[in-house]
């Protein structure tokens, strides 16, 4: 029976965080004798829009970190340990931003020895300023249109419309 290397964490494949704050995506492993090769740890984004490739975030590769692909992720994205050798590639992201949604995927290679782990991670944005208008001339017996948007939000947000004066319930 060989043994390989195995992926550890495993408790939470789930996130939901909000924009400006700060994730880590556990990634902990623990290597076998038969595991000769390299070690090998890359962390990948699928985007949530499946007509975007995916991106290699970060990697660790012949002891040298590599995460300098994409200027909208430089600076913002590391190994939580230094030294991922230590059975610790977990992923911290800084500074949330919508676009950070998506589906990232921790790959540890270390031959014969591969194991891959998905989490999903959800970046909520609050309500920008609901901007209101009407439409329609306000005159009896005419129809008028009453609107209301938010540029930004996630999840979709909802609205809910109530009379706040006079008895009469709306249709």
């Amino acid at each position: 029976l060989t043994r390989s290397l195995s992926i550890t964490s495993v408790d939470q494949s789930m996130f939901e965080k909000a924009q400006g704050e700060k994730v880590t995506l556990p990634c902990t492993f623990v290597l076998s004798e038969e595991d000769e090769g390299p070690l090998d740890i890359e962390w990948v984004l699928i985007p949530a829009d499946n007509q975007k490739k995916e991106q290699i975030i970060i990697m660790y590769a012949v002891d040298r970190i590599y995460n300098h692909y994409y200027a909208s992720m430089t600076g913002r994205m590391q190994f939580t340990n230094p030294d991922p050798r230590s059975g610790d590639g977990s992923l911290d992201i800084l500074n949330l931003k919508s676009a950070d949604t998506g589906t990232y995927q921790c790959k540890v290679k270390k031959a014969p020895g591969v194991q891959s782990q998905k989490i999903q991670l959800t970046v909520l944005v609050k309500p920008a300023r609901t901007k209101c208008s009407i439409e329609g001339s306000q005159e009896i017996g005419k129809d008028v249109m009453l609107k209301c948007a938010s540029q930004e939000g996630s999840p979709l947000l909802s609205y809910d419309w109530r009379r706040v004066s006079g008895t009469q319930e709306l249709p």
